[in-house]
């Protein structure tokens, strides 16, 4: 049966959207910065697990108390979904039993935590397992983590994240005078610390920026704390403990217009 015009394009229109269903979102976690509590051997580094190979050696602590596995995701998200997978050794997969994931705002090691949970590894999985877990969090976070609350290993072989890139109302930011940012992602004009720190804010990701009005162009922005020794040059970096905050907190606040997520 022949179709008509309007018959094929509703057709096509179907053939690209089944196409986009299948088609996988980037995994954001990809080479970005990563920590975990302890390191158990030179070849388990917390690194191992955000490379994409889930079947090279895990990242694995030692022997301790809650022991946890960050990503740093290098600017704030709505994290959509979370997938960890274990390695196929019996051995390693015991250390990822009874484990938590989930989301924050603030580093692990800030006293105002505000970790969100995404769920926590079912029962009765066998080694070599990939569990996807769905995020739902109110507030844009930047860290991703695995932990235990035990004392035990743990062992993580890869994390893969789905998310948006959003802003944040303010900021609380770390100033360093006479330092410059040594890998800028993006060189932009501006009239002010502020107006730097307001295209840094609309960026993502930007975790930081430097300002020095004799410069041409005077604002860099960057999500990397290196920094290099330059005179005239003042840079901000966003703190690790930094949340949403409200006017008058101490310490560098600047409150920034809230950016337009990205389509």
């Amino acid at each position: 049966m022949l179709l008509s015009v309007a018959e094929l394009i509703l057709t096509l229109s179907c053939l690209v959207v089944q196409d986009q269903i299948h088609v996988k979102a980037a995994n954001i976690m990809l080479g970005k910065p990563t920590r975990q509590s302890t390191t158990y051997s030179t070849d388990n580094p917390s690194g191992n697990a955000k490379d994409g190979n889930w079947t090279w050696n895990p990242a694995v602590t030692t022997l301790q108390l809650r022991p946890f596995w960050q990503g740093d995701l290098q600017g704030f998200y709505t994290v959509h979904n979370i997938t960890v997978s274990t390695h196929d050794s019996t051995w390693f997969y015991q250390f990822i039993l009874d484990a938590y994931i989930g989301v924050s705002s603030v580093d692990a090691d800030c006293t105002n935590d505000d970790i969100t949970w995404c769920g926590k590894w079912p029962a009765g999985l066998s080694a070599g397992a990939s569990v996807t877990f769905k995020c739902s969090h109110e507030q844009p976070v930047r860290f991703v983590r695995v932990w235990r609350n035990i004392t035990d290993f743990l062992a993580v072989s890869e994390v893969e994240v789905q998310g948006t890139p959003i802003g944040k109302n303010a900021a609380k930011y770390d100033k360093s005078l006479n330092k410059k940012l040594s890998t800028p992602v993006a060189t932009v004009n501006a009239i002010s610390a502020s107006d730097c720190g307001s295209k840094c804010h609309v960026t993502q990701p930007c975790l930081g920026f430097s300002y020095n009005p004799s410069a041409d162009p005077p604002c860099l922005l960057a999500a990397s704390t290196a920094t290099t020794e330059a005179n005239s040059w003042i840079t901000y970096f966003i703190s690790p403990c930094s949340r949403d905050l409200a006017c008058g907190t101490s310490g560098q606040t600047m409150n920034m217009p809230s950016a337009t997520p990205w389509p």
